[in-house]
């Protein structure tokens, strides 16, 4: 087919798959890096006129959510608390 870049043969696109996995399901740590080493891996792809594999594009997308996820998480996280501490600081200076 002409036109079409080759495919990458790496291990790099089953490692972020594999980390974008694990940042998706178990550990949102892990879903940021996978996140940056799949741009990381796309843009080398790109830059060396090949195609990123399927399981690297897969992993960067996992990822992605996987941090969406997590940001959302810490803000919530971040309300609950603040929440609390509101109202031990209101029932701390309001009690009669």
């Amino acid at each position: 087919m002409q036109g079409q870049l080759p495919q990458d043969t790496s291990d790099r696109g089953t490692v972020i798959f594999v980390l974008g996995l694990l940042g998706f399901l178990v550990c949102q740590v892990c879903a940021p890096i996978a996140f940056f080493m799949g741009q990381s891996y796309r843009r080398n792809c790109l830059a060396e006129g090949m195609r990123p594999s399927g399981l690297g594009e897969a992993g960067r997308i996992m990822g992605l959510v996987g941090t969406i996820l997590l940001a959302f998480g810490l803000v919530i996280l971040a309300l609950y608390f603040g929440f609390i501490f509101l109202m031990f600081f209101i029932a701390m200076f309001v009690t009669v």
